[in-house]
């Protein structure tokens, strides 16, 4: 396994994360094709703490937690300090069962990407160093939108497509790029940028970082001696075209020779347009404290969108866009998604549990939170947080679909119709999260 995964990164021109500490076993069970045995001393579990920024569209618990506690037990950590975060781009590699289509992950992919979270925490493990902390903030006009808009007839769509019945967007953006840069003594500076709206400018089949992944080369291209990794904001109703203009306010896209849609133009302008934004003040950033690492979590009881009735008619509806048929029958997306929704929850208990999360380095939190939330939800947390220097991460350790704000019920739209959570989950939510902010805050 290790061999292929090593040929693999080598045809695809990427570098290959392997141990440079210690011994390498090989297993033969499922999942442990080798393990990296490190060597620390004098650590105790509450010095360290990792944040592992994937490029997936969404981080199922299953591997999550296979990455979490294996390197919780290999480094002597506690994993309540382990943060996994996607960028949640849509041309990701597979990561779980394709609600869209019959496709399901692949076993040996997932092993693949266990290993190599793991082997990539303990690398950075090993290079810790000595460092001063900066944050600073800016913002990136004009590449993100929220993407639900009140049409001229009184109804809320979701990005619709005829921009002459729209009346206006449903609230504004969160244009806010945070930059948390590192300056480690005698190795490479780390950038963590963070900003939200959907990665999804490239379409097609083939994988790509979209303009998250532009974000960090353009970047590091910028700053030598630099290594940027990128955090996701709340983005669950934001995304990069404005649909009140004509071109949608996007760069004008290629066309490859089999006619399909290339758009990495726009992932590399969005890409761009951060980058810009940010070296306007990244040599003014503020220093803050360096001192101590400190972690929290609370759950949340989230009420589940379960409703019992109309069961037979969304199965009718489900089998007719199974089968192709559903623009010749007259059947709507927003009824499709509706009786999509009505079957996966008919089962669902009265309440799903999740985690927030709360990391603090010196002058710095971490809100990691789970799903995509609203961008109001993440205005929300923001305001009630006692900390002046922090991110709310989304999708983080866990994807659980859409998290809208109370409002978005009553309104309607993509999000709130798919949702597996009711009406009153954004208020647990944000309560949750800025608890576990408040017990960072009592340390």
């Amino acid at each position: 396994l290790m061999d292929r995964m090593r040929r693999q990164a080598e045809r695809l021109g990427v570098r290959f994360v392997q141990d440079e500490a210690g011994a390498v076993a090989f297993g033969a069970e499922p999942g442990a094709a080798h393990r990296v045995e490190l060597a620390f001393t004098g650590d105790t579990l509450e010095t360290r703490a990792l944040i592992i920024a994937l490029d997936v569209c969404l981080i199922q618990k299953v591997w999550s937690d296979r990455i979490r506690e294996k390197c919780a037990q290999a480094f002597n950590m506690d994993i309540d300090a382990i943060i996994l975060n996607a960028s949640h781009t849509h041309t990701g590699p597979l990561t779980g069962n394709d609600f869209a289509s019959e496709l399901v992950v692949d076993p040996g992919y997932l092993d693949m990407l266990v290993e190599q979270a793991y082997c990539a925490a303990g690398e950075a493990l090993v290079d810790l160093k000595p460092a001063r902390l900066f944050y600073a903030e800016t913002e990136a006009k004009g590449i993100a939108f929220l993407r639900r808009y009140r049409m001229k007839d009184g109804t809320v769509k979701t990005n619709p497509k005829n921009r002459e019945e729209i009346e206006c967007p449903m609230g504004k953006p969160d244009e806010t790029v945070r930059l948390l840069k590192i300056r480690r003594e005698g190795a490479d500076d780390v950038c963590m940028v963070h900003f939200g709206t959907h990665a999804d400018t490239v379409h097609g089949e083939y994988i790509s970082a979209d303009w998250p992944g532009y974000v960090c080369s353009i970047l590091e291209a910028a700053i030598p001696g630099s290594k940027a990794m990128f955090l996701l904001g709340p983005q669950g109703d934001a995304a990069h075209a404005n649909r009140m203009v004509e071109d949608l306010g996007i760069v004008v896209s290629e066309k490859r020779d089999d006619d399909v849609k290339e758009t990495a133009a726009d992932a590399r302008y969005m890409g761009r347009v951060i980058v810009g934004s940010l070296l306007q003040v990244f040599d003014r950033a503020e220093e803050i404290g360096n001192e101590g690492i400190s972690f929290a979590k609370t759950e949340m009881q989230l009420p589940t969108n379960r409703i019992n009735e109309g069961i037979e008619e969304a199965e009718r509806i489900n089998a007719i866009y199974l089968a192709g048929r559903a623009k010749e029958e007259g059947i709507k997306q927003g009824e499709v998604v509706k009786a999509r929704r009505l079957i996966r929850l008919q089962n669902a208990p009265p309440f799903y549990v999740h985690t927030a999360y709360a990391l603090r380095i010196g002058g710095f939190v971490f809100s990691g939170v789970p799903g995509e939330p609203f961008t109001e939800i993440g205005r929300r947390i923001y305001a009630a947080s006692p900390f002046p220097r922090m991110m709310v991460c989304c999708q983080t350790n866990v994807s659980c679909g859409y998290v809208p704000d109370g409002a978005a019920y009553e309104e309607g739209g993509y999000e709130a119709n798919t949702s597996s959570f009711k009406k009153g989950a954004d208020d647990a939510y944000v309560q949750a999260a800025v608890q576990a902010l408040k017990m960072l805050e009592k340390e």
